[in-house]
């Protein structure tokens, strides 16, 4: 709600877009404490209705073409509303890695190929895909053919066997990686946050690695995504934006406290994954993770959450 309209140069959020979104997924924690299975999974395909009613008002508006590679964005939002309702009246456990994973993965890689380069500083990257977005011409001739053909397999992957489906997305993830978020370079702009981001990065590609070879393990790999890689890059990117939007101070770019945030995610995530190889500390290592992870996000507020009033 803060990239789209600033890419496409349309109105900004109003109070009622946020507070229903917000509402919304608080109506979804209190469902999911009532141990109300449907209800979840129905308010979960709420919000991603909400986010593309959001984007549809704003692409008919626009002054300015959006990144092509928010191609995987719109995707993701697709997914995340299917895979939701197909919850509901099929098993979950069926729909679990297309909800929790394809989706989130694909709003990743489509806001990321725009955002971590630039942030990163990587300007050769935004300044190719600034060529085709600059244009206002129709939204299906700024896309390559080639970055369709991307999104279409990563897709399709996850309705294949799942051995061969995990070697793809490994693979379309490591494309991304090198050719878009330029995760084989240091980052051009050093700091704290882009060295945490940069960090962050690496390890949503090598969750993605792991998973396909590593079938064992595939859960608990799994959460080394969402702890080290969704929840790692959500609060760093979050920095970025409170203080773009607040003091605009760099000095809070470099503050160390986003290195020890980086290393206690990275400590959790490795703790997750671990309980799976201790069996007889499995539920104390559970609760190490959760704790560690908990206190790597209260640094974090007590820090940079006071911004968002500024």
């Amino acid at each position: 709600m803060t990239a789209a309209p600033k890419f496409s140069q349309t109105l900004t959020a109003s109070w009622f877009e946020i507070i229903s979104f917000i509402l919304v997924t608080c109506f979804g924690v209190w469902a999911a404490y009532s141990d109300n299975t449907d209800l979840v999974f129905s308010i979960s395909a709420l919000q991603p209705l909400i986010i593309l009613f959001f984007l549809v008002t704003r692409i008919f508006r626009r002054k300015q073409n959006p990144p092509y590679s928010f191609l995987f964005v719109f995707m993701g939002l697709i997914l995340w509303l299917i895979s939701a309702l197909a919850s509901i009246f099929v098993d979950p456990e069926a729909f679990k890695s297309l909800h929790y994973e394809g989706a989130i993965g694909c709003i990743i890689l489509g806001v990321g190929s725009r955002l971590i380069p630039g942030i990163l500083g990587h300007v050769e990257i935004v300044g190719a895909q600034r060529q085709r977005d600059e244009k206002l011409i129709p939204l299906y001739r700024t896309i390559p053919l080639s970055f369709v053909f991307i999104v279409s397999i990563f897709l399709i992957s996850y309705f294949l066997p799942e051995a061969s489906g995990q070697i793809i997305r490994a693979l379309v993830v490591s494309f991304v990686g090198i050719v878009f978020w330029r995760l084989h370079k240091a980052p051009a702009s050093r700091s704290a946050l882009t060295w945490s981001i940069w960090t962050a990065s690496w390890m949503i590609a090598l969750s993605f690695g792991f998973k396909a070879f590593w079938h064992e393990g595939l859960i608990h790999t799994s959460h080394a995504f969402f702890i080290s890689g969704i929840v790692l890059l959500t609060l760093l990117v979050a920095t970025r934006v409170l203080l773009s939007h607040g003091p605009k101070e760099e000095k809070l770019e470099h503050s160390k406290l986003l290195y020890l945030m980086t290393f206690l995610l990275l400590l959790s995530a490795a703790t997750r994954v671990s309980a799976f190889m201790l069996p007889h500390l499995y539920l104390s290592h559970l609760a190490y993770s959760s704790f560690i992870l908990s206190l790597a996000v209260i640094i974090w507020s007590s820090k940079y959450l006071r911004f968002i009033l500024k």
